[in-house]
């Protein structure tokens, strides 16, 4: 049996992996916007595979990944949208507007957790996608994200230093950086928790199952009371789900 490559394209970086029976493996990454496609088609050449799906917030970028796929000798591609079966019906006023990382983290959520369910995409701008255990797919909450929160500080105060969230215990700063690290980590578990519990008031549900991703998701969740399911590959793996489901 063959792999199913799954491409996440990023505004900046594009993630590739080889998926089969729920599982992602030989993860690598690359510029979304590539120079040069020797830089690219090793990550795409590691293994068989008998489909390729991809999904894409960057249209610019689609037409040149088309070409490096079929370049390969690999399977034109299946590109996520809302009108393909995602394993959870989509309730939104306009489904094309709903990004295909966030399509396919629901499809995924929807596999591995069932409905109601919520996933937390914490990258440059953290995401929160709802399941409704009835309509599905229902939207969405889109929050600043901890490297533009920094990068404000430092750009639109004379004093306040540009400094990267770290692991810290403290709940005082004793010098600026910390001050900020301290106020970047709690203030934003503060943000975290008042969202899901006015998410399991909207939805009428004492539990509410959580997954996240995203290169800040341990940042957030490690030692904390809130349960989630940490998962880096979450979105590759819905990428997978979505191709079995429309093979």
């Amino acid at each position: 049996m063959s792999f199913t490559l799954v491409i996440d394209i990023g505004n900046t970086s594009t993630s590739v992996g080889y998926y089969r029976n729920g599982r992602v493996s030989s993860v690598g990454r690359c510029a979304s916007l590539f120079k040069l496609a020797d830089e690219v088609v090793p990550l795409l050449t590691k293994k068989a595979v008998d489909a390729v799906v991809v999904a894409s917030v960057v249209p610019p970028a689609n037409t040149g990944w088309k070409r490096l796929v079929r370049s390969a000798g690999l399977p034109d591609p299946l590109f996520v949208s809302h009108d393909l079966e995602l394993g959870v019906p989509v309730d939104y006023p306009n489904p094309g507007r709903i990004g295909a990382d966030r399509l396919a983290n629901a499809a995924a959520a929807a596999k591995l957790l069932g409905t109601p369910s919520v996933v937390c995409d914490f990258g440059t701008a953290p995401t929160f996608d709802i399941l409704d255990g009835m309509r599905g797919y229902i939207g969405g909450i889109i929050c600043p994200g901890l490297p533009l929160m920094f990068d404000y500080l430092s750009e639109k105060t004379a004093l306040l230093p540009h400094v990267k969230p770290a692991k810290t215990k403290a709940v005082v700063g004793r010098n600026t950086t910390q001050a900020m690290q301290i106020g970047a980590r709690l203030g934003y578990r503060g943000m975290v928790r008042e969202i899901l519990q006015n998410l399991k008031t909207e939805l009428g549900t004492k539990e509410l199952p959580v997954c996240c991703t995203g290169g800040y998701a341990g940042w957030i969740f490690k030692d904390w009371d809130v349960e989630a399911t940490i998962d880096p590959n979450l979105t590759l793996k819905g990428l997978g789900i979505i191709g079995a489901l429309n093979d």
